[in-house]
């Protein structure tokens, strides 16, 4: 490989870079291929070998020489200089040394013509020839190529020229023309690339605030501000001693940069102005703006003009929701209202809802089904106002009271002071609350609680459809909506000196007032719901207590919630945690008439479903009476004592009035079965008694019991069946009233007997006997009482007579007489005796069973005697 060489050519240097020398002075740009400085050093570098013409040996570096220096020094050069030769080359010589060298040059130049002179006879021949040759040559062109008419050739090269030229304009012109653009616009981009921030400067501005980056935006605004104000010229460098139209220019370029900037900087703050009008917009959002446009010195106050502008827009957005709303509530009522074509039209539809509702509360999801319920379309689209409405408040109020009270407390102020108030933002907080009152207090028509009024209808807008389980439901979940706004309004300590508290209040006793109206409304249709259906865990009451019982404790447990007994308070999520607080007196004196007025409705209702039953059947009246048991003796007490424990007080006055109403009512319900029945009885004892044909002192001694004793017995027979398969639990109570009452009448009617003779006396004795005996067990210790002042009666009417001495014997024959008419009875009357003496009767022969009763029978001979 051969050795590189890394010498310096000082002349390529030179001309790659347009150099008169390697240390300029000044900016030049020099063309060597037109001006040729350098063809004289070039080639002296190229006969840098030929040694010194003076032949003194001297060695020169021309490496540390400038170009000029070696253009004179150089024997080859145009421009040599002998003196600088000298200078340079040998400045120490001496003159023999000079003179030595005098010699020698002279003598290299004799040498050098005499090479010359041998050249030229050597070659004398050839010179001729060429000579002849160029005569030839030039006298052939003179005729031809370098005739006159040619112009010695020209022409046709002029042509060529010429044609070459426009050609050449057609082609590089353009080019030409874009190198000289290309060449401004690196000169515009030098000056740019120089200046580059302070141009780039609008494009950044739209960038950031087109991203939202408004701080960035007027961190640059400050700089590029402070920059164009105190250093000019590091934005737009001027050449030094430039004249004043170059400082004009670049005054002029600044200016309409700068007026960008500004265009640029006036659409940020109208756009953060209209910004700061916009709603649901964060705090900080807000706050950044608001700082920006403070920094900027925008002729608008900033914070006044979010204070106006969003107070404005609250005000608007709770007026324009809460109309919305009333117009959509309206709306619905009128579509889904039904049509109430006769008067007991809205009785049948609420009976029919509160029918479903009252199956749902014994589900384990009721309040599906209840808010599903008749009305619910208008009571969905009132709780969706005033959900509405307070989420305007809430959405809204909170970010403005923060904003609010930085600014109370000394921030966004600008330095020359406003003269509004800076309190005047609070009062606005406090209107928009008011607004809130004011709507919900309208529409709903609150009152002071402390007034004690409630209006004698309920708001226009509610329902009247509606069942009072489907208006607790629905009251409950709209008061816990105003809960919630009040809770986020309280949070916010406005000072609003109690108004959301008087609201809470008002809004609680208007709800309870609208709940307890529906309660007792509904508590008088209650009744209709009663399908006489058993309860399978109690088959002598009814369903119906069941759904009664479910009714008032659901509707007291709304009512005690609306009062603020069971607060609601929002946890995290949507769970709630439920805690008991005390309920105002005025509260609690209101939910404690309101049951017990719903209570006496309800028994109204029981008086009803009598008066709806055909008079012959008497199932209801059973079924009502017994259930009037379960209510007298557990399901009424009980609810009272849930109520007292809830509410934390005593009613014992009211429930001792209550218990006598339900007992009165009870014992007109009962008497009310007892009496007719009794009375039927009656009437064929008396017939019986009082048959015109008996003749009580002529009537022999009886030898069988007559046929209306029977009958009457056979009726107290069907009565027990009846109480029997109706309502068991009642037996006892009303054979024991039945059998008091045919005692008391059978003693009124042997009143009326003057006298009996011994067969008068002895027959007496003998059916009465077997109407004891056979109603033995039912015989209550009145009815005891009574029998025994019959026994007395018959004996003191007994007129004794001659031949009436045999009374023993003939007692004996009457007892006879009363243990075979048992035994024959003993199957017609066998309900009439206890459980443990007729089980295992049913499967016995009636041998068996007549053996038993003579059995029966002998131990009652001491009965008839004691009787007797």
């Amino acid at each position: 490989m051969g050795k590189i060489n890394f010498t310096t050519d000082e002349a390529s240097i030179l001309k790659a870079y347009k150099l008169s020398s390697q240390n300029p002075t000044k900016w030049e740009e020099i063309d060597h291929d037109l001006e040729d400085p350098l063809s004289d050093l070039i080639t002296s570098q190229s006969n840098d070998g030929d040694g010194d013409p003076l032949g003194l040996g001297g060695v020169t570096d021309l490496t540390s020489l400038d170009a000029e220096s070696k253009m004179s020094v150089l024997i080859s050069s145009k421009s040599f200089d002998p003196k600088a030769f000298l200078s340079v080359v040998h400045p120490n010589a001496t003159y023999q040394d000079l003179a030595a060298g005098i010699q020698h040059l002279q003598s290299s130049i004799d040498a050098r013509s005499e090479a010359v002179r041998v050249l030229v006879e050597d070659n004398f021949d050839r010179f001729v020839a060429v000579k002849a040759s160029t005569d030839a040559l030039y006298a052939e062109m003179r005729e031809g190529l370098l005739s006159d008419n040619a112009e010695f050739a020209s022409r046709p090269l002029v042509d060529y020229l010429k044609r070459s030229a426009v050609k050449a304009n057609q082609v590089f012109l353009p080019i030409l023309e874009n190198s000289a653009k290309a060449q401004k616009l690196r000169t515009t981009l030098g000056v740019f690339e120089r200046s580059k921030f302070f141009f780039s400067l609008p494009g950044f501005l739209v960038e950031s605030i087109e991203a939202g980056r408004y701080e960035a935006a007027l961190r640059q605004y400050n700089k590029g501000k402070f920059l164009l104000d105190s250093r000019p010229g590091q934005l737009l460098p001027v050449e030094a001693g430039a004249n004043a139209g170059a400082t004009a220019q670049q005054k002029r370029i600044l200016d309409k940069v700068w007026a960008n900037v500004e265009k640029v900087m006036g659409e940020m703050k109208a756009l953060l102005l209209a910004r700061l009008q916009e709603p649901g917009r964060s705090v900080e959002e807000m706050e950044r703006g608001i700082e920006i446009l403070l920094e900027l010195n925008v002729p608008e106050d900033p914070i006044w003009t979010y204070f106006d502008s969003q107070h404005k827009r609250i005000m608007d957005r709770m007026n324009v929701t809460y109309r919305s709303g009333v117009s959509n509530i309206d709306a619905t009522k009128s579509r889904t209202a039904p049509e109430l074509s006769s008067p007991n039209a809205l009785r049948q539809i609420l009976s029919a809802q509160l029918q479903v509702c009252t199956v749902a509360l014994e589900s384990k999801a009721p309040e599906a089904v209840i808010a599903q319920a008749g009305g619910h379309e208008v009571w969905q689209a009132i709780w969706e106002m005033v959900k509405n409405i307070s989420e305007v408040m809430v959405s809204s109020l909170p970010n403005f009271w923060k904003i609010a009270r930085s600014f109370l407390e000394g921030k966004f102020k600008r330095p020359s002071s406003s003269r509004r108030s800076a309190s005047q933002c609070k009062q606005m907080a406090l209107d928009i609350i008011k607004l809130y009152i004011n709507l919900i207090s309208e529409f709903f028509i609150l009152s002071d609680v402390l007034s004690n009024s409630s209006t004698s209808n309920s708001p226009e807008h509610f329902p009247s459809h509606s069942n009072s389980l489907t208006t607790a439901h629905w009251l409950i979940k709209t008061l816990n909506e105003v809960q919630d706004c009040v809770t986020e309004i309280g949070a916010l300590e406005l000072g609003e000196g109690g108004l959301v508290k008087g609201l809470m209040e008002s809004a609680r006793w208007r709800f309870d007032d609208v709940l307890v109206r529906s309660w007792l409304r509904d508590a008088n249709y209650m009744y209709a719901l009663e399908s006489f259906t058993p309860d399978p865990s109690s088959l002598s009451t009814t369903l119906y207590l069941v759904h009664l019982e479910s009714f008032m404790r659901h509707l007291a447990t709304s009512a005690f919630k609306i009062a603020g007994g069971i607060s609601t308070d929002s946890g995290s999520g949507a769970l709630r945690v439920t805690q008991q607080d005390i309920v105002p007196p005025a509260f609690t004196l209101k939910i404690t008439k309101a049951f017990l007025d719903a209570i006496y409705a309800i028994l109204d209702g029981f008086v009803v479903l009598v008066a709806e039953e055909a008079p012959p059947g008497n199932t209801r009246l059973l079924l009502v009476i017994s259930n009037f048991a379960y209510l007298s003796g557990l399901l009424i007490p009980g609810m009272l004592s849930q109520l007292e424990n809830a509410l934390g007080i005593s009613i014992e006055e009211d429930r001792k009035t209550l218990m006598k109403a339900v007992i009165a009512l009870d014992k007109t319900l009962f008497d009310g079965y007892v009496k007719p029945k009794a009375a039927a009885v009656a009437v064929i004892l008396r017939e019986g008694i009082l048959d015109k044909d008996m003749d009580w002192y002529e009537t022999p001694q009886p030898t069988e019991i007559r046929p209306y004793m029977y009958k009457a017995l056979m009726g107290l027979v069907e009565i027990h069946a009846q109480i029997s398969r109706v309502a068991e639990n009642l037996l006892e109570r009303g054979m024991y009233a039945l059998v008091e009452n045919v005692a008391q009448d059978a003693l009124l009617s042997f009143k009326q007997v003057k006298r009996f003779g011994m067969g008068g006396m002895l027959r007496a004795t003998l059916e009465i006997e077997f109407m004891h005996q056979t109603l033995a067990r039912y015989v209550s210790p009145p009815a005891a009482k009574t029998l025994s002042e019959l026994y007395n009666k018959i004996s003191q009417a007994y007129a004794r007579r001659p031949g009436d001495e045999n009374l023993q014997g003939n007692l004996d024959s009457v007892k006879r007489t009363l243990a075979e008419s048992r035994r024959a009875t003993g199957i017609e009357f066998m309900c009439f005796r206890a459980a443990k003496e007729r089980s295992g009767k049913g499967k016995k022969d009636e041998g068996r069973e007549r053996g038993k009763d003579r059995g029966k029978d002998r131990d009652g001979k001491g009965d008839n005697n004691t009787a007797s």
